[in-house]
C-alpha cells in the first residue's frame, strides 16, 4: 500500500472521469480525496464508487491487491478546497463543460497550492 504520509491525491470534479481516477489511485493504495463546488456530488459519487467497486468485484475484475473496503477506506470526500490540497502529492482537475467554474477552481487551487504573486512579503 502507497504510504500515506506521502501525501494524497486530490481528485477536483466527482463526475465519471474523476470517480474513475479515484478508483484507480485507491486501487494503488493511495489516500484519495474528492472535491466538487458541489456537496451532493461528492455524495453520489462516493456511493457510485462504492456499486461500481462491488460490481467490478463480483466481475472479478477488481483492480490491485487491495478489497474493495480496503480501497473504498482510501477515498473521501472534502467539501473545502483549502482542506483537500492541504499536503496533496498530486492534485487532478477534472472539470468538464463548466469554463467559468473550472477557471475560478484552477486558480484557487494553484493559489493555495503556490500562493500569490501580489502578496506583500
Amino acid at each position: 500500500m502507497a504510504s500515506s504520509a506521502a501525501g494524497c491525491v486530490v481528485i477536483v470534479g466527482s463526475g465519471v472521469i474523476g470517480r474513475s481516477w479515484a478508483m484507480l489511485f485507491a486501487s494503488g493504495g493511495f489516500q484519495v480525496k474528492l472535491y466538487d463546488i458541489e456537496q451532493q456530488q461528492i455524495r453520489n459519487a462516493l456511493e457510485n464508487i462504492r456499486k461500481e467497486m462491488k460490481l467490478l468485484e463480483q466481475a472479478g475484475s477488481l483492480k490491485g491487491s487491495l478489497s474493495v473496503e480496503e480501497q473504498l477506506s482510501l477515498i473521501s470526500g472534502c467539501p473545502n478546497i483549502q482542506e483537500a490540497v492541504e499536503g496533496a502529492m498530486h492534485i487532478q482537475l477534472r472539470i468538464w463543460k463548466q469554463t467559468e467554474k473550472a477557471v475560478c477552481v484552477l486558480w484557487s487551487v494553484a493559489a493555495l497550492r503556490f500562493g500569490s504573486n501580489t502578496e506583500d512579503g
